[in-house]
């Protein structure tokens, strides 16, 4: 249906008179008193005491769950760590690092396109890095961990055929 059609239709619907209601329905109608008038009173149900340390139990676990996995975090989480570093004095040898890594690692890429001032435009793929370098002195037990973002941009040429 054209907007032709629909406007045809709603005249004619305008056109149309509803029908008239039965003596028997209007006298029912007329005899239902509106709701309004009447006046409820809302009544809770009372509950009984054996429920309410249902009630308080229902928060005691969630809250009790929270607090033994804080105190396991707490008092657990330092094994995990390696030991104290040791003490920094003039008489420690420096760093002989006798093992060392570089790593990188791809974080993301994606292309894009830009616009030049001149309206020309540039499709560019970028290119997220993560660089990690580990130096380790087995003598000492000593490891450092330099972890470094980079981003490449990398212009790519348009081909036109």
């Amino acid at each position: 249906m054209n907007e032709r059609d629909h406007e045809l239709f709603e005249a004619e619907l305008r056109r149309l008179r509803p029908a008239q209601l039965s003596d028997e329905f209007q006298s029912r109608l007329a005899d239902v008193s509106p709701m309004g008038t009447a006046q409820s009173q809302v009544r809770r149900p009372s509950r009984a005491p054996a429920l309410d340390w249902w009630l308080w139990l229902r928060w005691l676990s969630p809250a009790t769950v929270a607090l033994l996995a804080v105190l396991v975090v707490v008092f657990q989480g330092g094994t995990h760590r390696n030991p104290a570093p040791p003490a920094i004095s003039s008489t420690t040898p420096t760093l002989k690092a006798d093992q060392v890594e570089i790593d990188q690692q791809l974080v993301g890429s994606f292309d894009t396109v830009a616009e030049m001032p001149d309206g020309e435009p540039v499709r560019m793929r970028v290119n997220q890095w993560m660089d990690e370098v580990t130096l380790r002195d087995s003598a000492s037990g000593v490891e450092v961990v330099q972890r470094t973002p980079r981003i490449k941009v990398v212009p790519v040429s348009f081909a036109v055929y």
